[in-house]
Formats: C-alpha cells, structure tokens, sequence
C-alpha cells in the first residue's frame, strides 16, 4: 500500500469526517445542508494556510500545508502548555520553550511547519520530529493532539459551512470583516448549543481556542500574518469564547493565555499581568497582541 505524501494525510478518514463527529448530536441536521447544498471537501497541495470556501461551487478547500501546520500548532501548543504547567508547579520563576527534548522537538516541528507552508508547501515532514499516526497509543501526546487538532480543523470548516448557511456572497474571493464574525459565531454555535456534556463541550471549546490560536501563530520570519478580511485575533477568541459561554476561570482562559504569553515571547516580548480570572488574563494578553500588530 502506498503511504501518503505527508503524514497528516493518514488521518484523511477522520479529517473528511471531523465535522460531522465535532457534534454528532446534529449529524442529520449536517447531512442535510450537505445534500440540499450539494457542499464538497477538498484537499490540495499549495502553499500558505488556505482553507476557505468557494461560495459558487460550493466547495471547501483545504491545502495540505495547512493541515500539517494545523496539527503541529496543536501540538506545540498542547505540549507547551502541560509543560509550563509542570514548571509552574516545581516553583520555576521562568519557563524555556526549548527546556526539555519534548518541548524543543515540539518547537522545531512547528517552524519548520511555518516555514513549509510560507515557502512551497510540498517539504517532506521531518523524520525526526513527532507526526501524526492514525492509531496513537491511548493519551499519549500524539492522541491528544489528534483530538485537539480535529476539534479545531472542524470548528475552521464550520466556520466555512456558516458561510454558506448564512447566504453570504462573496464580491470577488473574500467576505467581509461582519461576515467572517458572523459565521464565527455561527460555527461557534453550531458545535456546542446541543451538546448536553459538559465535558464534550469542553473539549470542543479547547478545540475552538486552538483553531484561533494556529491562525494567530502562522506568521512570516520576522512577523505574524494580519488578515485584512478577517477580524482580528482579539475580537476572535473574545467573541467566540463569550458565545460558547466558557466561565473566566475555565481552563480553556489558561491555555490560551499561555500559548499568547509564549506567541509574544517568541516575538521578543516579555509581559507578565496578574488578572483576577483566566480571562482577565487572556484579555491582557490579547490587548498587547493588538498593540505588537499595531507597531
């Protein structure tokens, strides 16, 4: 049997149907706007991280490279995150990115990911570094990874379904900045208002942060991607997160905060705030992206 080009494309099976298992609760619902809208799913290999809709053809695009740095956000991300955690709680004053093999090896599989997609998009995925695998053992890292990146990629379709959903019509290849907010908060909405979990909804709010995130992190060697069409950042995981309902000390806050609070160090900017919630925290965070953007 041949292997996939790339790595991630072992997970094709629970890509195609990501959207579908986000919320299984609406899996008719979805199917139906899939058959009356005649909605296809398709992926290419180009570069940069486009994954957008093409409103006439009723078409989603996905490339590859933006898969592959989709999984690798999750998972430096992820990493990251348990082990600012664990550094937290020996009562270390300061975190290193690169402090352990897991997290260095995290670090180098997402730049090279940045770089792939900003240069030609087709790189082979490094043989040394962490990958993808259709049958990760149980609550290793590449198993939470899997979950948390299909999370996020179906929030991402989601987002491009509400385009549909919502009639919006595209003047030439983009929607506008109210447009992209609406179908964020569509997308938002249909993956958690009828879940009846709270642990499933959880996760699913993890996987939206991480979706949001990834697009904070794609960037270009010396500077992050503004997208003109889009809200920014800010306004993102603020609205989304305010209509999920996620509460300030949720957890969800935590992640995200540290992942920005590293997102700025590696920029070479060092804040540290002392919010009275996780999100208050966030917000802080959030606020000194706007102000880096903005220089």
């Amino acid at each position: 049997m041949e292997h996939p080009r790339s790595p991630v494309l072992e997970l094709e099976n629970a890509i195609a149907g990501c959207a579908f298992r986000i919320a299984p609760e609406r899996e008719s619902e979805l199917a139906e706007l899939r058959d009356v809208n005649n909605l296809m799913l398709t992926v290419v290999d180009e570069p940069g991280f486009n994954i957008r809709v093409r409103l006439v053809e009723r078409e989603i695009m996905i490339n590859v490279a933006a898969l592959e740095f989709l999984w690798a956000s999750a998972h430096a991300h992820l990493i990251l995150y348990n082990e600012y955690g664990l550094a937290q709680r020996s009562g270390s004053s300061t975190f290193d990115t690169g402090g352990t093999d897991r997290s260095r090896r995290a670090m180098e599989l997402l730049a090279w990911a940045g770089r792939n997609a900003l240069a030609n998009g087709t790189d082979l995925w490094p043989t040394d570094l962490p990958r993808p695998e259709r049958f990760p053992a149980e609550k290793s890292d590449g198993h939470v990874t899997n979950e948390l990146f299909l999370c996020a990629l179906a929030w991402i379709i989601h987002h491009e379904i509400a385009h549909v959903r919502l009639n919006h019509q595209a003047l030439v290849t983009t929607c506008s900045i109210a447009e992209e907010k609406d179908a964020d908060v569509a997308a938002t909405k249909w993956i958690l208002d009828k879940s009846t979990v709270q642990q499933e909804s959880r996760k699913r709010t993890f996987g939206i942060a991480a979706a949001i995130l990834a697009l904070q992190g794609f960037r270009c060697p010396d500077q992050f991607v503004t997208l003109k069409t889009h809200p920014s950042t800010f306004e993102r995981i603020d609205y989304c997160l305010t209509a999920a309902g996620v509460p300030e000390d949720d957890e969800v806050f935590a992640f995200a905060a540290v992942t920005m609070q590293i997102q700025l160090a590696c920029r070479g900017i060092d804040r540290k705030f002392d919010g009275n919630t996780f999100r208050d925290l966030c917000s802080e965070y959030l606020i000194e992206f706007t102000r880096a953007n903005a220089g």
